[in-house]
């Protein structure tokens, strides 16, 4: 294969090594990427709890919800993987800011939205430009970190992320609740032009080991990628899969009964996410520190475990305090795989083909909530509650726990560019 011939030592050398310098003070970076997604999220959560009591107000059922919900994942399906690319090739922060630009537009159509259909079709949009957003900030703090600081970094990412989930839910609620569920719409698309501005700002484009005019020479082939670990990709492929599942189960069929059947108001369910928000925060930090001291592998092995049981939970709690108990263990279980998840797949990927492998793992983790928020809202409309949901998505994590158990090796080795090619012929 050519490709073998045009690498030299040097070459890979300056493509695959970051300096431990500049990956320490890349954290400065991956710091301000965690406030702007926090602000972003901020307004992206302040809509989570008004969607159950706008689709009541639009006379509509659970499977239109989860059609809503879902068209966001599949438009995303369609796009993560050439936004992933076009992250390695023209630069992170192109795609970051294009997609901001995409929620802001969304959120204001949804203000307006009058039919189920165009709410559907603002959803899908959302998606569909925003697919590159999470692969590009990920690859972003790939970029500025090393492996030994890089679940750490994973951590920050995602305590920014949930920041924003804690506070934009709870915010939503509250505005819901005393002004109507169409501002908080408005407000979360001036929300998110302002996290725009501050991403142009603050955030620097990380620097590239690999020019654009040289990428296509210098890319390693995502299948190529996949080749060298098959199984542990795989593995860490259903471990996402899994946990989307659940997430999109939980947002419209127990939301749904949450309204319905136990009638809670827009504020409750903000304090719901809330709950899950603070402790998925806490743990974010801890968990990502012990994943680079103590390893990946059992920490995704028992944040499975523990999401299982969360979700067991749900099905038996008959009040507030028995919701909020599970959501508080469910955000114990997000916050031992999710950054260990990600932190994983880095340690895997050649930095010339993490946009593009994580563009992948975002296809699978939107196929889940593809499936999960539709059989989720189909199996409610049949049944009248959350219950047989819920205890599909506790068994999907039971089976995907001792998959990951059995496996995941406990050490992963992390191939450098030229080793992608070694063995093709010339």
């Amino acid at each position: 294969m050519d490709h073998a011939t045009e690498y030299s030592p040097d070459d890979s050398e300056q493509i695959t090594s970051l300096p431990q310098d500049s990956a320490r003070s890349g954290m400065y970076q991956v710091w301000m990427l965690a406030i702007s997604l926090s602000i972003l999220q901020i307004g992206f959560g302040l809509i989570t709890p008004i969607f159950p009591f706008y689709i009541v107000e639009l006379g509509v059922g659970a499977t239109e919800l989860g059609v809503l919900a879902a068209s966001f994942a599949l438009t995303r399906i369609l796009l993560a993987g050439p936004l992933g690319r076009a992250s390695d090739k023209v630069g992170r922060k192109p795609v970051l800011l294009i997609a901001l630009f995409g929620f802001a537009i969304s959120n204001l159509i949804y203000a307006f939205a009058e039919t189920i259909l165009v709410m559907i079709l603002a959803r899908a949009l959302e998606g569909a430009i925003s697919a590159g957003f999470y692969p590009a900030a990920n690859a972003f703090v790939s970029d500025m970190t090393i492996p030994e600081n890089r679940g750490t970094a994973m951590g920050y990412l995602s305590t920014g992320n949930m920041v924003g989930f804690v506070v934009g839910p709870s915010l939503g609620g509250f505005l819901a609740e005393f002004l109507g569920i169409r501002l908080p719409f408005v407000i979360a698309a001036f929300v998110t032009l302002g996290t725009l501005l501050l991403v142009y700002v603050l955030v620097k484009e990380p620097p590239r080991r690999v020019l654009a005019e040289d990428y296509d020479k210098y890319r390693v082939p995502v299948l190529k990628v996949f080749s060298r670990n098959k199984r542990s990709y795989s593995v860490l492929a259903l471990s996402m899969f899994a946990n989307m599942f659940s997430i999109g189960i939980l947002e419209v069929a127990f939301m749904l009964d949450a309204v319905q059947r136990f009638e809670f108001t827009p504020l409750q369910i903000g304090i719901f996410f809330g709950v899950l928000g603070i402790i998925t925060i806490i743990g974010n930090i801890v968990f990502g520190r012990a994943s680079d001291r103590l390893g990946r592998k059992w920490l995704i092995v028992a944040g499975t475990l523990i999401g299982a049981m969360s979700l067991f939970m749900f099905m038996v709690a008959t009040d507030s305090v028995g919701f909020y108990i599970a959501g508080a263990i469910l955000g114990v279980a997000i916050s031992m795989r999710g950054p260990t998840i990600q932190a994983m797949i880095a340690d895997l990927t050649d930095q010339t083909a993490y946009g593009s492998v994580m563009g992948a793992f975002g296809a699978v983790s939107n196929a889940a909530y593809v499936v999960g928020p539709i059989l989720g809202g189909m199996m409610y409309d049949s049944s009248g509650d959350s219950i047989s949901s819920l205890a599909l998505a506790g068994s999907v994590s039971v089976v995907v726990t001792l998959v990951s158990a059995i496996g995941l090796p406990d050490y992963m080795p992390r191939y450098s560019a030229t080793e992608y090619f070694e063995d093709e012929p010339d």
